[in-house]
């Protein structure tokens, strides 16, 4: 469902493109199972060694991230969160379920990791009360935004010449956080900065 469109992107992406001309536009949730299927199987993709890869990375920096993260935002995730593999290059999340996609094959799962994980730090730590205030697309740009702080107080857990990109229509408010980051490092100010103008 999120191959078609998403919320920060209007494009399909290469493997629901795959799938619509594997089995039609609008397949069931049969003719997905069996088109990943035969995308693992011919695309030789072993989802039990990707699956101890990726945790294998992420046991390197998970510690160090998450108490950096802490500090940042000044919470600690209330439950475990669990990533799951996906085909797809677009990776959603669901904060309530506690889940969020990693594509595979992927050569940086960590960034990934650190992505997402940090839309989960900013939830608790911010998100759950403003959402309704600011709305959903003025947070929605905020949260994906601040990701670019990734690139300043991860960028030794994101992988050597790996940084947080994010989406096209960001990157102006992307700069602007970035720059106030380095004046202040205070996410609370720069949360109320960014939301209230």
């Amino acid at each position: 469902t999120k191959g078609k469109t998403s919320y920060n992107s209007s494009h399909t992406t290469k493997a629901y493109q795959e799938l619509a001309a594997y089995k039609g536009e609008d397949p069931t949730p049969s003719d997905a199972d069996q088109f990943i299927a035969k995308y693992l199987l011919d695309n030789n993709i072993d989802t039990e060694t990707w699956c101890a890869k990726f945790q294998d990375e992420w046991a390197k920096v998970s510690d160090e991230y998450q108490k950096r993260a802490e500090a940042i935002f000044g919470v600690t995730l209330p439950h475990n969160v669990t990533g799951f593999l996906t085909i797809n290059q677009r990776c959603p999340y669901k904060i309530k379920e506690n889940y969020f996609y990693i594509s595979v094959p992927n050569l940086s799962p960590n960034r990934i990791v650190l992505h997402e994980l940090w839309h989960f730090y900013t939830w608790y730590a911010l998100g759950e009360n403003e959402q309704d205030r600011l709305g959903k697309e003025k947070y929605n740009d905020l949260k994906e935004s601040l990701t670019i702080l990734l690139n300043v107080e991860c960028a030794d857990l994101l992988g050597e010449g790996v940084v947080d990109a994010g989406y096209p229509q960001h990157q102006e408010l992307r700069t602007q956080i970035s720059d106030f980051w380095n004046k202040n490092p205070d996410i609370n100010a720069l949360w109320k900065h960014f939301a209230d103008n």
